[in-house]
């Protein structure tokens, strides 16, 4: 054979050249054997038994033996609990909430839960919780439009701050953003949510407002510097006319707190809160419209409960290290602990907030937590105003009452007014 043939080519002239040598006689086999091993390169001997053979030499895969589980029905079935009562994070973040969701369940009487499941929840592995939740996940069911606009002064007064800067940030240092309840219609009054989070803690806050402007951003900024646990050092925002304007300028510089900005359509610039916007507005809001009070008062108990359940129970895991190898990005990320005990092991906040901290987790019950959030989910849902649909601008030409002026193209023949000039 002059060149080297591949397994499908070799394959197919064995069938060929079966059919021909089954029903040859003696001699045309011999024949038809010299053509086989020309074509194929093959040793003689091992042709005339790969042409003999009636069944094609096809390998049959064993089926692979399932493993048996290590994790029984009990394990499934808490574990999917517990993934509700924190908000159905990902694994990695669960593993670590474990210990301190089922010493709240235990000392509130939640579930009775054995001590060999137990100890299976608390030795489980992130991969075997994703695994264990992947049908759970699959019978799970828009991204929103910009209300903000950028402002044409202030701007160089404010300094920017981008992605690369917020390697080393103390407690204290927030990043806001405004989330808009519009339900995909910007026409009319609505509701807007002020989302603030720590870049070093990953304490998140929100604050219900009633529009853009300054004195509804004033107050909230207010509330928020009286929320937060730390002393508010610094807010930085983007290039929005509600945040970058002469009264939240003001009040930064009577107070002491730094006030930067991320550079014009540079999202990266605000990481924390972008990310934010998403996992903890939209997740427990959606995309419905608000614009009344019975639905902000709701919305305003939500965030209540909300804000007690995200900062003390859930896991938070914050990028330590990003690099490239290729077009591939590898990142690094820490410990994944939730705020309240990323505040606790801080040496620069005093003992007096963390004791205060303590008192208020001692009280907390994950789970009751969790269903007054659903319950006023589900009010909210009720009563929310229904999803606008955009007006259609349709243009309609007057009609002109003095015939002269019209084009003789579109003059009717009738016409009921003359031309008072003529």
């Amino acid at each position: 054979m002059s060149m080297k043939q591949s397994k499908m080519v070799r394959s197919m002239l064995v069938q060929v050249f079966k059919e021909k040598y089954l029903w040859a006689s003696k001699k045309e086999k011999s024949l038809i054997l010299d053509q086989f091993v020309e074509a194929t390169g093959f040793n003689r001997s091992y042709a005339r038994t790969v042409l003999r053979k009636k069944k094609d030499n096809v390998v049959k895969l064993r089926a692979r033996k399932k493993r048996i589980s290590s994790y029984d029905d009990d394990v499934r079935f808490y574990l999917e609990k517990i993934w509700e009562i924190l908000d159905r994070i990902c694994g990695k973040r669960l593993v670590m909430a474990m210990p301190d969701v089922l010493a709240k369940l235990e000392q509130f009487k939640v579930f009775k839960i054995d001590k060999i499941t137990k100890d299976n929840l608390l030795s489980i592995s992130s991969a075997s919780v994703d695994r264990l939740l992947k049908p759970a996940r699959k019978k799970l069911g828009r991204k929103g439009t910009s209300t903000t606009k950028q402002p044409k002064y202030l701007i160089d007064r404010i300094p920017i701050k981008t992605f690369g800067e917020w390697k080393s940030s103390l407690p204290g240092f927030v990043q806001i953003d405004l989330v808009a309840h519009n339900g995909g219609n910007v026409f009319g009054g609505f509701y807007s949510t002020l989302a603030a989070t720590d870049v070093c803690t990953g304490w998140t806050v929100c604050i219900l407002v009633k529009d853009k402007t300054q004195f509804q951003m004033l107050k909230a900024l207010i509330k928020l510097k009286k929320i937060l646990p730390f002393p508010l050092l610094g807010i930085h925002s983007d290039n929005g006319a509600e945040f970058i304007n002469q009264t939240i300028l003001a009040y930064a510089e009577r107070n002491d707190i730094q006030f930067t900005r991320g550079r014009p359509y540079k999202k990266n610039d605000n990481p924390h809160i972008e990310q934010k916007n998403y996992s903890v507005v939209r997740r427990n809001t959606g995309y419905l419209r608000i614009e009344n009070q019975i639905q902000a008062d709701i919305v305003r108990s939500l965030y209540q409960d909300l804000n007690t359940y995200n900062n003390y129970f859930l896991p938070v895991m914050i990028l330590k290290e990003k690099h490239r190898i290729g077009s591939k990005a590898i990142r690094k990320y820490d410990e994944a602990k939730s705020p309240y005990r990323r505040i606790l092991a801080r040496k620069d906040i005093s003992k007096t907030i963390k004791a205060s901290m303590k008192k208020i987790y001692e009280k907390l019950n994950i789970f009751e937590l969790k269903n007054q959030i659903n319950h006023w989910q589900n009010e909210f849902v009720k009563i929310a105003a229904p999803i606008r649909n955009p007006i259609d601008k349709v243009k309609v030409r007057r009609k002109k009452g003095i015939v002269h002026t019209i084009p003789k193209w579109r003059r009717e023949v009738n016409s009921v007014t003359k031309n008072p000039f003529l």
